[in-house]
């Protein structure tokens, strides 16, 4: 069957919840795809997602859209006959695995899913939309509320830059680079979370006036001219917008972040070779890396599970 990957979230962690800017790119080190398991019971893994299956087609079943109209009862059948999904995306770090599911899932039982990608290779808002839109309801199975951005762009698998409504296009990201100086890392926590938890957390900060200024005001600015530089490739304001945003989720998110990678977190702020900040809900997983002068990066953090995946 077919493989998707995962995504990271390079831009954007809780200013998209808000209709504001956010980058995504697709991430192939991790992908996952649907597959068969014929003695469920015999794997533990497999059995697990077996059963987690079933009550993601009951909540599917009860939703049903008039423009996508996914075939259920054979959902239901090939669950019984051992279907699970078959992945390396760690759960619960950021890295969108309910998204790859989700699309796996979508494509499958989809009705008319070869016409459907095929109309989908011309892109248009309103065909966006509605996808993004449907996506959104059947990943808010696992995490109660979904902007619908990450199981899009695992659809898409492409660079997706979001600024609000009707204002998505996908995007070229700087050239990537072997030996590239600019490095962007996943550092792992080793910590998995609830993705729902730490939304809900925000959602209600979000209802305090002077956060939700800040994060209007402040936030989604720094996030923009992060973007702005990033795919403009001015590496020297794409660093100095950077230190803002990381600096700035220090100070207003510093509750998203495990306290025993604080330090980490000063460290970079501190002496400008790398900068981490949220990858996706924070809170755990990973924590997402960019690096200047990757050499003196790995020696700071030396101890910790760091993980390429783009330079530049």
């Amino acid at each position: 069957m077919e493989n998707f990957n995962s995504k990271v979230l390079l831009f954007g962690e809780y200013s998209v919840i808000s209709n504001h800017v956010a980058l995504v790119m697709p991430c192939d080190q991790f992908r996952g795809q649907l597959n068969f398991f014929e003695t469920t019971s015999q794997n533990t893994f497999a059995s697990a997602s077996n059963e987690y299956l079933k009550k993601f087609s009951r909540f599917i079943a009860a939703r049903l859209d008039e423009h996508f109209v996914l075939e259920v009862k054979r959902l239901e059948y090939e669950i019984e006959r051992g279907l699970f999904f078959e992945s390396n995306i760690p759960q619960g770090y950021g890295l969108g695995s309910s998204g790859a599911l989700v699309v796996a899932i979508f494509l499958r039982y989809l009705k008319k899913a070869r016409e459907f990608k095929d109309e989908m290779k011309n892109l248009t808002w309103e065909k966006v939309q509605k996808l993004k839109d449907y996506l959104s309801q059947m990943e808010s199975f696992f995490h109660g509320t979904s902007s619908g951005l990450d199981p899009l762009s695992i659809f898409i698998n492409r660079p997706i830059l979001f600024k609000g409504d009707k204002q998505l296009t996908t995007v070229e990201l700087p050239e990537r680079k072997e030996n590239g100086e600019n490095v962007i890392f996943l550092l792992n926590t080793g910590i998995p979370r609830s993705t729902s938890k730490l939304v809900n957390h925000f959602l209600k900060l979000y209802n305090e006036p002077d956060f939700k200024n800040k994060i209007n005001m402040e936030l989604v600015q720094y996030a923009t001219d992060s973007i702005d530089s990033f795919l403009g490739e001015d590496t020297n304001h794409f660093y100095q917008n950077l230190e803002k945003l990381s600096r700035f989720q220090f100070e207003e998110f510093k509750s998203f972040i495990p306290g025993t990678f604080h330090h980490l977190v000063q460290n970079g702020l501190d002496h400008g070779d790398y900068f981490l900040k949220l990858c996706g809900a924070g809170g755990g997983g990973y924590i997402l890396g960019f690096a200047r002068n990757w050499d003196a990066a790995q020696e700071q953090l030396k101890g910790h599970e760091l993980d390429i995946i783009y330079r530049f």
